[in-house]
């Protein structure tokens, strides 16, 4: 049980459908999707990661639109382990320290009032996201890190 937030590059510009949120153009640059996993076996936070890394899937959610196209890339996961709902903190300081923002609203967000869960951020003069997440995360519990370029 937990939280997590994945960090995605998109190496070219590219078109596609978010479900009925329509369609979105995506830029180059780099986003983040935090969600929560809540059971076990695929609902598990290393299920749900895996799956995130899979580029062949059934698309469910907001999510799986992204994470199935050539162009875009999964950099790395940051998750902590918790019995508490933190995903629409995480998200919101997320927007805040990240300069982040939705690239349509409630992307990723469709069972809460946060603007979306999936957002495109801004890459810090360091360029390192990955360990800009991590002390996000560091905030809320013991973060778990994996770089996977």
């Amino acid at each position: 049980m937990g939280t997590y937030s994945i960090l995605l590059k998109c190496s070219r510009r590219c078109r596609l459908k978010l479900g009925r949120l329509g369609y979105v153009d995506v830029k180059r640059g780099h986003y983040v999707y935090t969600g929560s996993a809540l059971g076990k076996g695929p609902a598990s936070l290393e299920g749900r990661i895996d799956r995130h890394r899979r580029r062949s899937k059934t698309v469910r959610w907001h999510i799986d639109y992204f994470t199935k196209r050539g162009e875009i890339h999964l950099e790395g996961s940051v998750h902590i382990r918790s019995r508490v709902r933190l995903e629409c903190r995480i998200n919101e300081t997320v927007l805040e320290h990240l300069r982040g923002y939705p690239i349509v609203q409630h992307a990723g967000a469709s069972d809460c009032q946060c603007p979306a869960h999936l957002v495109r951020v801004t890459r810090p003069r360091d360029g390192d996201l990955i360990n800009r997440l991590e002390r996000i995360y560091a905030r809320f519990g013991r973060p778990i890190t994996n770089r996977y370029l």
